[in-house]
């Protein structure tokens, strides 16, 4: 009997690709794949969308928002127990392997025999929120924890954590997309026309993103700053020369590709103080497939990875950032484009795909 991969998220589908997309679309490369999204608003049902060949998206509706339901207890197990009983149906007689990334499906158990829980974050403290609700999520992430065959963290910290409940717990760290899909010709390196193209990529609001360090980098003579993603507020209010900042929206695959390879520098921002301990920087590894050189913020969980000179840079300070963007452009060159999409190739979610593959042959 073929293997296949249900992945149960409290995910959009149709969003900026995060780790649970890229995972779900790498599997599906070689096993059938079913990304099950979070749900929408509606009568309780049940949509299914085949992608492509091997892959489909199931759509619950319920008649309470997600950003309510998951939140709450006894509202988050009635959805569960409306939800699990019908994919356990779905899936009767097939030999599933369930990875289950919703923090809040603590009775998936009941349900699945096996499964995996992935976390690519450190829900707990990754955003403010009530006490209750707090205590909530530590108890649904933990029951998981308990009843999971094994756990995946992307991040050293959250896997150092997780193995204080379960000791099958592994590191999966996020991964690069496969551009070359998109496009064979080679990446070349952008032709110097005095302007200094500076690219972010993400979910942008004033709470994650540093404003004090955008302003900074737009005082670099001549550089722009591109914006791809979602804008969640007022961000673009707080910016200093408006005139030399572009907001493309959401892009994915071969039109973010193109839209990269225009760049000059890519950056990941953070504050140095971010409460998120399982933060990493997912959007580098997508500036590396596109020959980017990345300058990100010397997060905890990057200070141990070593990246090859001209690749990476990591900046502690908003002045450091700023002197490491001006660096990897005067640095940059047609060698070095092709370092960084090699690194890329040998740490893409194909590649992590087969590390779970093993986890799985050793765990299961």
């Amino acid at each position: 009997m073929a293997m296949e991969f249900v992945i149960y998220t409290n995910t959009v589908w149709d969003s900026p690709p995060r780790s649970r997309h890229q995972l779900a679309q790498a599997l599906s490369d070689k096993y059938k794949v079913t990304f099950v999204s979070s749900n929408v608003n509606g009568r309780p049902g049940m949509e299914i969308k085949q992608v492509k060949e091997n892959f489909q998206v199931m759509i619950p509706s319920f008649p309470i928002s997600r950003r309510i339901r998951y939140r709450m207890p006894v509202v988050n197990e009635m959805y569960q127990l409306w939800l699990f009983p019908k994919l356990k149906s779905h899936f009767k007689g097939k030999e599933v392997v369930l990875i289950c990334s919703d923090f809040g499906g603590h009775l998936i158990g009941r349900y699945f025999e096996k499964f995996i829980y992935f976390a690519s974050d450190d829900y707990i403290n990754n955003v403010k929120v009530p006490a209750l609700v707090k205590a909530y999520t530590i108890f649904t992430q933990k029951r998981l924890l308990k009843t999971a065959t094994f756990s995946l963290a992307t991040a050293k910290k959250l896997v150092d954590d997780f193995r204080k409940v379960n000791p099958r717990s592994f590191e999966l760290p996020l991964g690069a997309p496969d551009f070359s899909k998109f496009n064979a010709a080679p990446v070349q390196q952008r032709t110097r026309d005095g302007k200094l193209k500076v690219v972010l990529l993400g979910f942008i609001d004033k709470k994650k993103t540093p404003l004090g360090l955008m302003n900074a980098i737009l005082g670099i003579e001549h550089a722009e700053l591109h914006l791809i993603g979602p804008i969640a507020d007022d961000f673009l209010d707080h910016l200093s020369s408006k005139d030399r900042v572009v907001a493309h929206g959401v892009m994915t695959g071969d039109v973010l590709h193109q839209q990269l390879i225009q760049m000059d520098v890519a950056i990941a921002p953070y504050y140095m103080d971010d409460p998120n301990t399982g933060r990493t920087p997912n959007k580098m590894w997508q500036y590396l497939a596109s020959g980017r050189p990345a300058v990100i913020t010397n997060l905890l969980n990057v200070r141990h990875w070593q990246f090859p000179e001209g690749t990476v840079y990591k900046a502690n300070d908003d002045k450091e950032f700023v002197a490491c963007i001006k660096k990897a452009y005067e640095e940059d060159c047609q060698e070095l484009i092709g370092e960084r999409i090699l690194l890329a190739a040998n740490n893409s979610w194909t590649a992590r795909a087969e590390k779970l593959l093993g986890y799985i042959e050793n765990n299961f």
